[in-house]
């Protein structure tokens, strides 16, 4: 009999902890997104209304329209019901590490890991790439591989991932140049 550290089984537990990290990096940006959005329609809504309240139209024009600019991207971006689905993915996935952990490394659990993944995976939105290469490389980081199996990403690519996909052709061959070089990073 295997462990959990071996062949299948490790691909199984590190794509499970991986995604546990990736929906919860996912629902943090999410909550920043609403929180930010929520606050800067507080304070300029108010700072509106004092400034109206004291003659000062023109400034109120300005405030206004940033209380409108926040409340029109919480409406159409829905950040607080994105991050609440990204929550309730990183709980399934946590669950589902937890029991991986109580199961003994047997082919039929091995199975019931994989089923019960997908059955999670089914209900995941669309993936931002670059963070689940961030998620990769922290679940990397935390098992003590070495650091020269983390998937390069640039500090542009981290900041704005969770927007944009960029720059996936240096990856693509830095990945290549891996594998012909015999190295492999992380499942």
């Amino acid at each position: 009999m295997s462990d959990w550290s071996e062949d299948g089984y490790y691909d199984v537990c590190f794509s499970v902890e991986k995604s546990r990290r990736y929906h919860a990096k996912m629902q943090a940006y999410y909550d920043w997104c609403y929180n930010l959005t929520r606050a800067a329609t507080a304070l300029t809504g108010t700072a509106s209304f004092f400034t109206l309240l004291a003659g000062g139209t023109e400034i109120a024009k300005y405030l206004t329209a940033i209380v409108a600019a926040a409340a029109s991207l919480d409406s159409v971006f829905r950040f607080n019901r994105k991050a609440r689905v990204h929550e309730g993915l990183s709980r399934r996935f946590t669950e589902l590490s937890a029991k991986i952990a109580g199961w003994e490394s047997v082919p039929q659990n091995l199975k019931k890991a994989r089923a019960e993944r997908l059955r999670i995976e089914k209900d995941e939105p669309p993936v931002r790439r670059l963070i689940d290469l961030q998620a990769q490389n922290e679940e990397t980081r935390a098992r003590d591989i070495p650091e020269e199996h983390c998937v390069p990403l640039t500090g542009l690519q981290r900041k704005f991932g969770y927007v944009i996909t960029f720059g996936m052709t240096r990856l693509e061959k830095w990945q290549a140049d891996r594998r012909v070089a015999g190295s492999r990073t992380a499942p």
